[in-house]
């Protein structure tokens, strides 16, 4: 037993090696914001509950939301392009937080669409620049667990959220929202103590590890000139990524009202059974990813990831105990995104050149942006309409449709991942 625990520990270490001190100091950062993100866990159960807003009003609410990012995601992009993705990142937590702060006095309708249209649109920001600071500051050898590393803090603060927030909705929900923004201001902070020029903490130039362009000049020519919205294989895998992003992405909007109103657990409940897909990811993504990132293609990894969604969903459809249902739930959607989150962030990032690395990484979240609006939305009227059976049927054709267009791309062509092999030692 303890040589097993010895082992382990070793692979631990391991996993963690050789990751540039840059990317844990953003993975620092993003565990501090993400530990408040509280309040887009609740936002349907706030709208509903508190508000006492009708499901289809909560959906448009939540539509607002997926407007703003998918604004907010590409403003982000093209100003990380233009000014860089340490001011980007510094004034979106700021302005996160403002609003966080203000939401929670709110009332009307039309008020709270406008409020929750600007939150998204300064937090969604924030993706297309930390994302292009992880390319500057990893080198392909380190990138998917450059990532995963990012993830695990996401996830840990993921995990932390959904538990604390249920503890705060308790007390009240301006505590909510406030604790929230608080967050938003002590990452910010962070982040300019850390990354600032004038901060003696300061990653310095010569500390970050090669970007694209130490890869190679002929291949950085190559891709000069490159443009997302021109490339025919980008543009097909944004499309898939959006099908499997309109997946995950009812596990936030509409699985929370799914235990509410079927399981009819409270808010405390929801919160911890949340909790456990956070601490699941954080537990194993990092020593799971070295183990197993060097043995398939990445879009392998993402069809088999997908996999995993629909089986996830599909528990929902069987006649499981709401405990078991929910608990298989937990670990297949956790594993799905596992798989398909880092490994499809790599595949993203083996397209961006230095020139126009915002952009492409911009249309990535794009993808998951749209998702934001087209998941509450007709997840919310399918439910109204049809029940949450019908909806979970549909999400699992959904991921069925986006493993099959993975599976073709791959077949297809992967030409420019292999130019920029994230894992030079295959």
């Amino acid at each position: 037993m303890c040589d097993m625990l010895v082992r382990l520990f070793h692979h631990w270490r391991r996993a963690f090696s050789d990751i540039p001190t840059a990317i844990w100091w953003l993975a620092l950062v993003s565990l501090v914001n993400r530990c408040g993100s509280m309040a887009v866990v609740f936002l349907s159960l706030y709208l509903t509950g508190r508000l006492g807003y009708s499901v289809e009003q909560a959906g448009y609410v939540l539509g607002c939301y997926g407007v703003g990012a998918l604004l907010g995601t590409w403003i982000g992009g093209r100003l990380t392009d233009r000014i860089g993705y340490f001011p980007v990142m510094v004034w979106t937590l700021v302005l996160s937080g403002l609003v966080l702060s203000g939401l929670v006095w709110l009332r009307s309708f039309a008020a709270v669409c406008a409020s929750v249209f600007a939150l998204s649109l300064v937090a969604e920001g924030f993706r297309p620049a930390n994302s292009v600071a992880i390319v500057r500051y990893s080198t392909p050898e380190v990138r998917t667990r450059s990532v995963s590393l990012y993830r695990m803090s996401i996830n840990l603060g993921w995990a932390v959220a959904p538990a604390l927030g249920g503890l705060l909705v308790a007390m009240g929900w301006t505590w909510l929202f406030w604790v929230d923004g608080l967050t938003c201001f002590l990452a910010a902070g962070l982040l300019v103590w850390l990354f600032s020029p004038s901060s003696p903490q300061r990653i310095r130039p010569e500390e970050a590890a090669p970007s694209a362009e130490a890869e190679g000049a002929d291949t950085r020519h190559a891709l000069q000139e490159a443009s997302p919205y021109r490339d025919g294989p980008y543009l097909a895998f944004i499309l898939f990524t959006l099908l499997n992003a309109l997946v995950f992405m009812q596990f936030v909007w509409t699985v929370p009202l799914f235990f509410k109103e079927t399981y009819h657990w409270d808010e405390r409940t929801i919160g911890l059974v949340t909790a456990l897909n956070g601490l699941l990811v954080f537990s194993v993504e990092m020593p799971m990813i070295y183990s197993i990132e060097r043995r398939l293609s990445r879009l392998q990894f993402v069809r088999r990831g997908l996999l995993l969604y629909l089986l996830a969903f599909a528990m929902f459809l069987l006649p499981l105990s709401p405990v078991w249902a929910a608990l298989l739930f937990i670990l297949a959607i956790s594993f799905g995104e596992m798989l398909v989150m880092p490994f499809s962030t790599n595949f993203a990032f083996a397209y961006a050149n230095k020139g126009s690395a915002g952009s492409y990484m911009a249309l990535y979240s794009i993808a998951y942006s749209v998702s934001n609006i087209i998941a509450p939305l007709v997840g919310t009227q399918i439910i109204a309409r049809w029940g949450y059976s019908t909806l979970w049927m549909l999400v699992c054709v959904l991921a069925f449709l986006s493993m099959a267009g993975f599976w073709f791309l791959e077949k297809k062509t992967e030409p420019r991942p292999q130019a920029l092999d994230l894992k030079t030692s295959t």
